[in-house]
């Protein structure tokens, strides 16, 4: 990621425990994942449009202009008059942790499906239309790295 000009910069723990609330609401996390969010503090494109979601990110007292779950946070907020729909998205991101977020063009992620480990994407108007992009997420970063994803 740094050869293409993004900002890495490693946790210097090398891990990092996920808050309890991430451990209750995400049952089924990849191991994979899980270790590659605790060993870096943040991936992050030189402009900051675009960033890996990190361990870090998760803490309540997080300090980023954008919340870790910011894209579930504007569909609730769009259907506050509508307890069934709130109700149905809440079930959507409680089963699709986001790992990845964009803001370049369109408001966009990628996100481990909590029902199978496959990553999907998802962007704006409706966050949760989603399309599998990798059935695992080594496959995701597999893909990134032979340039089939471009972030």
């Amino acid at each position: 990621m740094r050869s293409c000009g993004w900002n890495v910069e490693k946790n210097e723990h090398a891990t990092y425990h996920m808050p309890d609330f991430f451990k209750t609401r995400y049952k089924n996390t990849p191991q994979s994942w899980l270790e590659f969010a605790g060993s870096v503090k943040c991936i992050v494109t030189h402009d900051e449009s675009a960033w890996f979601l990190c361990a870090a990110d998760f803490a309540p007292q997080a300090d980023s202009a954008f919340q870790w779950n910011e894209w579930e946070l504007i569909s609730l907020g769009a259907a506050e008059d509508d307890a069934n729909l709130q109700a149905n998205l809440a079930a959507f991101w409680n089963t699709h942790l986001p790992v990845f977020m964009s803001v370049k063009g369109v408001y966009s992620y990628y996100a481990i499906s909590m029902e199978n480990g496959s990553i999907v994407y998802g962007s704006e108007p409706e966050f949760e239309e989603c399309r599998t992009v990798a059935e695992s997420f080594e496959e995701f970063l597999s893909k990134i790295i032979h340039g089939q994803i471009k972030l």
